[in-house]
């Protein structure tokens, strides 16, 4: 008979530690465990950044917190950024003197910020989606070049890039004397920056800006209309087109509304000149060179051309000089512009002879006319004003007038951005392109979609859903990175505080701010992408 040992008996402590140790390998005890340690890690890291802040602010001493009248209080901390700044800005949007506050100046910074981020930005997107489509291209030479660029660029340091892009390229064009002009645009590349052209509003413009706010909700409601009717009838609508030309119909009404109703810019010439319109000076201009027609002004020498030149006075970058030159242009008539920074001088020039017209809004002709010995020997003519005026970069002796100038530093820091970040763009937008399944390509084509149709209908709306999420960190990475710009001297948010922290010894409360702006400036990027990321997502029924 086969005997059969019975097991032991389990004790009454292994099995307690068996339950132990699978309570303790739970993975959701393990899970509670974790965020509990993860709390107490944060409170401990706060408490020690905490006090190391309140011992340094301690050791800087209380002339960190002192108010205008004398105390002592945290709320005083940034009452020294209502001082007079004492430093020039070599690149500002605004006008700035150094005697503005610390505020001022931080603001004109933060702009110059937005400004090379903003950009940064829309061609970064444009760049890099060319590269990326340019990676899978068929064409074996656009392919190669498009992979050594993205080889190149994401394997060098970006620092190193500014350095190159601004001392070895900006730096060594040409003088603005002998600016280079490319394909003949005007476009004026020299040492001193690019001069390109570039739009300024004149007092129409807001009745303009009314019609443009008009057309663009008049486009969202013919959006959502169209959509409905397409969800009814089943039958698909071009709404982006409709609503585009409905858009541009609003736009140019307004444009022509506002063109007719405003009679604010003018020119102040003398009555011996008989000019009571603008139309007037072609036959000035014809009765001093002799000739029957403007077309003919191609026969005479340069000499006499700039002698029959109309002497024009205007204000330094006021929206009457594009208004005046643009139709001067249009008519073929020669003119010499002289840029004055007050009316006064303007009014100077005038009576001395130095210009034969001013021109200005009808408001400042009117006063500066009634300081003249005798007014009535001097008419203001009405010139038609447009909302919206080009002023074009031309070559003026020793200097380009005209358009806008963007200095060096900006320029080699804009290109240093788009560039490099381009290069990384490149990769995603490679692989968002390859994450499309071969499917969808290959019913394009038998629909007979072009290979341009099947990458803009087809392909590119897809990758898309791949492509946006490590996009947002390229974006944040670029506004952030525009901080490097304190290595080539351009006056971002970043060398603003600098110079600050330097001058008045508050590096904390600088530090704060800046970290406050660049916190919002990332949540209002990542915000924007990920909501339009949720929105193209695929959703699972």
């Amino acid at each position: 008979m086969t005997q059969i040992s019975a097991t032991p008996p389990e004790s009454k402590q292994e099995s307690t530690i068996a339950r132990f140790l699978g309570l303790i390998f739970d993975v959701r005890v393990l899970g509670v465990l974790g965020q509990i340690g993860f709390i107490i890690a944060v409170l401990v890291l706060a408490n020690t950044l905490g006090g190391n802040f309140i011992e340094n602010i301690s050791n800087l001493g209380r002339a960190q917190l002192i108010c205008r009248d004398g105390s002592v209080s945290a709320r005083c901390a940034y009452d020294f950024m209502s001082s007079e700044a004492g430093f020039d800005i070599s690149d500002t949007l605004l006008p700035y003197t150094n005697t503005d506050s610390y505020w001022y100046a931080f603001y004109l910074g933060l702009l110059n910020t937005l400004r090379v981020g903003l950009l940064g930005v829309v061609f970064t997107t444009m760049l890099g989606t060319f590269a990326g489509v340019a990676r899978l291209s068929e064409n074996w030479l656009i392919s190669k070049l498009a992979l050594w660029y993205v080889e190149l660029i994401r394997n060098t340091p970006l620092l190193v890039q500014l350095f190159f892009i601004y001392f070895g390229v900006i730096l060594a064009l040409p003088n603005i004397q002998e600016a280079a002009q490319p394909l003949g645009l005007p476009l004026f590349l020299s040492n001193r920056g690019l001069n390109i052209p570039w739009a300024k509003l004149t007092s129409s413009a807001s009745i303009w800006m009314a019609f443009l706010v008009l057309g663009i909700i008049q486009f969202q409601v013919l959006w959502i209309l169209l959509g409905r009717r397409e969800e009814r009838t089943g039958h698909a609508s071009n709404r982006l087109g409709a609503g585009l030309v409905s858009f541009l119909i609003v736009a140019g009404i307004g444009w022509v509304i506002s063109t007719s109703v405003s009679d604010t810019q003018g020119l102040m010439t003398p009555a011996r000149l008989r000019i009571f319109q603008i139309d007037d000076i072609e036959q000035l201009m014809l009765n001093r060179t002799g000739l029957n027609f403007l077309d003919q002004l191609e026969t005479l020498s340069e000499e006499e051309i700039e002698e029959a030149a109309l002497r024009v006075c205007v204000l330094r970058d006021s929206a009457s000089e594009p208004n005046l030159t643009n139709q001067l242009r249009s008519m073929g008539i020669p003119y010499d512009v002289r840029r004055v920074d007050r009316p006064s001088q303007a009014t100077s020039a005038y009576v001395e002879g130095d210009c034969e017209v001013f021109a200005a809004s009808k408001s400042i002709l009117a006063s500066e006319r009634s300081t003249l010995e005798s007014p009535g020997g001097h008419n203001i003519v009405s010139i038609r004003e447009t909302p919206l005026v080009w002023t074009v970069p031309v070559r003026e002796g020793f200097n380009i007038a005209g358009g806008i100038r963007m200095s060096p530093e900006f320029t080699a820091l804009l290109f240093g951005l788009v560039i490099f970040y381009g290069g990384s763009l490149a990769e995603i937008v490679r692989a968002g392109i390859l994450s499309v399944g071969k499917g969808q390509s290959e019913a394009a084509r038998a629909l007979g979609l072009s290979d341009g149709q099947r990458l803009q209908l087809i392909v590119l709306p897809q990758a898309l859903r791949v492509v946006i999420p490590p996009l947002i960190g390229i974006y944040l990475s670029l506004i952030k990175d525009t901080s490097l710009g304190i290595a080539l001297g351009f006056p971002d948010m970043y060398q603003v505080s600098n110079t600050t922290i330097n001058q008045s010894g508050r590096a904390v409360q600088l530090i704060i701010l800046m970290m406050i702006i660049y916190l919002i400036i990332s949540l209002i990027f990542s915000g924007l992408l990920n909501w339009y990321n949720d929105r193209i997502a695929i959703v699972e029924r």
